[in-house]
């Protein structure tokens, strides 16, 4: 079933008569990457699709209704005018008086079923995969790129704001960009690009959106050689990077596989390190659906898409992968980057090495 087929047979169990949708990433689900936007920082939209049993209107203000009708309206909503001086919830609960109605936002007094349909999204079909794949394959060329571009004495935000042209020269939203160097990479999980130049070595970490769709992943270089300590923390983070994959199996569930991951931790010599870091989750039209903790309380399946992202300081292995009954694919792999296999218990997998480059190669 697509989206809105999906909505539909919820309505039907949950005895609703429509719900809202106005939340950037809902409106992405439905109408298959239609981009429901004017402020980049917000995770609002500018219209609401109304999905009911029967029909859908699409809602807005007269600065855009006729833009999102002509362009981002695949559903073929029938439009409908808010008057933009008049107050939108009381314009929106007339609207939908006659009827049960709950929504992504819970305005107008509805309730507010998001995790609802957080759920409802998990699972990918075809057409979704597909276009993930064409996703990840962009942004993982567009990270590599930059990091093999990247030269000391560039700053981060050089190098940042090379990663942010290239994402949105092929339609990617750079959601997410990090680029840290040298100390920075060895004090803080999220080096946010600063005017730091940089010196010996480069983290990239990329959250990526296009058709609605998140993509996730990191890189690291060195202009010298690996440090020692660095190669023995990276090549742990790798194994459980790659133990984090392989276990994942339909049904198991997340209570479960964090306490394997705790416990990768803890045989790697860093026990504590997973405390320092979200370890990653399903990920789709949300950059995580959720974060896995250790007491999270739904089940791994087959159809969905993740990103994990473990991380010893120093160090971090992150992709975005899709898995299906046949196994495991990684939507954020290219030809062009080293990579090694590593077996586990679980099965072999491969991960990003890092790499070593000389400047001005």
């Amino acid at each position: 079933m697509d989206a809105v087929e999906r909505i539909r047979a919820w309505l039907e169990e949950k005895d609703y008569d429509g719900v809202l949708l106005n939340r950037r990433d809902n409106y992405a689900w439905v109408s298959k990457g239609a981009e429901n936007n004017v402020v980049d920082n917000s995770e609002n939209g500018a219209a609401y699709y109304v999905i009911r049993r029967d029909g859908i209107d699409l809602l807005a203000d007269s600065s855009d209704l006729s833009r999102m009708d002509e362009e981002q309206n695949p559903l073929g909503g029938k439009p409908v005018l808010i008057p933009w001086y008049e107050p939108k919830e009381l314009y929106i609960a007339d609207h939908i008086r006659r009827g049960r109605f709950v929504s992504d936002t819970g305005i107008a007094g509805t309730v507010n079923v998001q995790e609802e349909l957080v759920d409802l999204r998990l699972k990918l079909t075809e057409d979704e995969v597909r276009r993930y794949e064409e996703a990840g394959a962009l942004c993982a060329h567009i990270v590599e790129g930059v990091c093999k571009e990247a030269e000391p004495g560039m700053t981060e935000a050089e190098a940042a704001n090379m990663l942010r042209c290239r994402c949105i020269s092929q339609g990617i939203s750079p959601d997410c960009v990090l680029v840290g160097s040298d100390e920075r990479i060895l004090s803080y999980r999220h080096p946010v690009p600063t005017g730091k130049k940089i010196e010996n070595s480069l983290m990239v970490v990329l959250g990526g959106e296009k058709y609605g769709l998140n993509v996730s992943l990191t890189r690291m270089v060195y202009f010298t050689p690996v440090p020692e300590h660095i190669m023995e923390r990276y090549e742990k983070t790798q194994y459980i990077f790659a133990c984090m994959q392989m276990m994942m199996r339909e049904g198991l569930t997340y209570k479960e596989y964090f306490q394997n991951v705790m416990e990768l931790y803890r045989e790697a010599g860093y026990g504590g390190e997973w405390k320092m870091h979200h370890q990653g989750g399903p990920a789709g039209y949300g950059c995580r659906e959720f974060i896995v903790t250790p007491d999270s309380s739904k089940t791994i399946h087959t159809g969905q898409a993740y990103a994990w992202n473990p991380t010893i300081l120093g160090t971090k292995c992150e992709e975005t992968t899709f898995l299906d009954e046949d196994g495991l694919r990684i939507l954020t792999k290219t030809s062009k980057w080293p990579r090694r296999i590593i077996n586990t218990p679980y099965g072999s997998t491969e991960a990003a090495e890092i790499l070593e480059r000389q400047p001005g190669i």
